[in-house]
């Protein structure tokens, strides 16, 4: 293995926030030694579960990762506390992992409904993203045998690096604004989304559909509205509110790699628009067209600054993880299809759990699963904004569900 941690990998070390997935199965919940040995099984062959992150932080040389011979499963599947789904969420967000062992657990909560069980992986983001996790469910899983890929992806872009440098350095300098937390807490907020709603939004405007990221940044703007008023009365300097869409960098050549392999578009959202319509139109094609920044410019940067060591690294990332410069995430992730089953318990829905983002930002993800869509909504602002901003997407949703219905099949 390259045990170097790459400039990714180095910036995302230092935090100690985790991620994940939660998948909520009906049925009898599964013996916990019987699960540790399909975990070891299944997963035992996966490399990059062995490795260790650094316990210390070098600020002259590059750190390494330490990889051991195998994982202990007593260790890293545990027993999850016995709570209501979204509470258990919010609570493991914010506990850091433990360094001393790979940085990952899966959780087997007994009882998060009234009917069944649910398995939450988390990891250190520097480890796994939410495909690694997808990944790993699928393979944990009883499900449809694999499908053929002959989709090899787009090939990387070779815009010259001067150019995406000064590209970078300029949408950094001129940044963006964050939203307002005088005394920032992280906190988490989970709902169901009408699949049939989000269907008829996609369609609600002439021409072409929407696809659900673009309704997502759209319905996040106007729950930012909602939730923090017009953003002439926020308090601060004025400029864009800025949304980063993480973007899956595997191709059909490595789609089942496990790691952080994400770049990103970061893209200026309407938040000024007074309409949820007008706010979707803003919003649809905006990831493809001239209003969208690529944020592999700032990942090549990164790689720059690493080459000078560590130290450049942490400088050229104080501002790229700043509220300022995108104070929104927004993640959509879509199942493999297919009936999926641990032991012959039903898998029936899939809940993200974002890292926690900067102070005065929010990550807003939804997850498809059949016809469950989740939300979820992790906010770094005031107290109970989590709860008011994901009230306010099913609100937005709703809005344009019914204007979509009252525009008609001759729109």
């Amino acid at each position: 293995m390259d045990d170097f941690l790459s400039a990714t990998e180095e910036l995302l070390a230092g935090g100690v926030e985790p991620a994940g997935v939660a998948a909520l199965f009906s049925g009898a919940p599964p013996d916990i030694t019987v699960l540790r040995a399909r975990v070891a099984e299944r997963w035992g062959p996966f490399s990059r579960l062995r490795w260790v992150l650094p316990a210390q932080e070098s600020h002259l040389r590059r750190r390494r990762w330490t990889a051991l011979d195998r994982f202990d499963p007593r260790l890293q599947v545990v027993e999850g506390d016995d709570l209501e789904l979204e509470a258990l969420l919010g609570s493991l967000a914010i506990q850091p992992l433990a360094r001393d062992i790979p940085p990952w657990r899966l959780h087997l909560v007994r009882q998060p409904s009234r009917d069944g069980f649910a398995l939450v992986l988390i990891a250190h983001h520097a480890v796994l993203d939410m495909e690694s996790c997808k990944i790993l469910f699928c393979h944990l899983l009883d499900g449809p045998a694999p499908r053929a890929r002959t989709r090899t992806g787009a090939t990387p872009e070779s815009t010259p690096f001067r150019r995406t440098a000064m590209s970078t350095l300029r949408n950094v300098l001129v940044g963006g604004r964050s939203l307002p937390a005088a005394d920032p807490e992280p906190e988490l907020a989970c709902a169901s989304v009408d699949s049939g709603q989000l269907r008829a939004v996609r369609s609600a405007l002439p021409g072409e559909g929407a696809t659900p990221t673009e309704v997502l940044l759209a319905t996040a703007t106007g729950a930012v509205r909602s939730v923090f008023g017009r953003p002439h009365n926020w308090p601060g300097k004025p400029g864009e509110l800025y949304a980063v869409v993480p973007k899956n960098r595997r191709t059909g050549q490595n789609a089942q790699e496990l790691g952080n392999i994400l770049t990103g578009v970061r893209v200026p959202l309407p938040v000024a628009a007074d309409r949820p319509e007008d706010r979707l139109a803003a919003c649809r094609g905006v990831l493809t067209s001239g209003r969208a920044d690529s944020v592999d410019g700032a990942a090549r940067l990164l790689d720059a600054a690493l080459t000078l060591g560590p130290w450049a690294l942490r400088a050229a990332t104080a501002l790229l993880a700043s509220a300022n410069f995108a104070s929104v995430q927004c993640t959509t992730l879509r199942w493999t299809p297919g009936a999926w089953a641990l032991d012959g318990a039903p898998l029936r829905r899939v809940v993200a759990m974002p890292d926690i983002p900067a102070p005065g930002a929010i990550s807003v993800s939804l997850v498809g699963f059949a016809d469950a869509l989740s939300l979820s909504v992790l906010s770094n602002t005031r107290s109970g904004d989590a709860r008011s901003l994901a009230d306010a997407v099913e609100r937005e949703i709703v809005l344009l569900a019914d204007l979509a219905a009252q525009l008609g099949p001759d729109r």
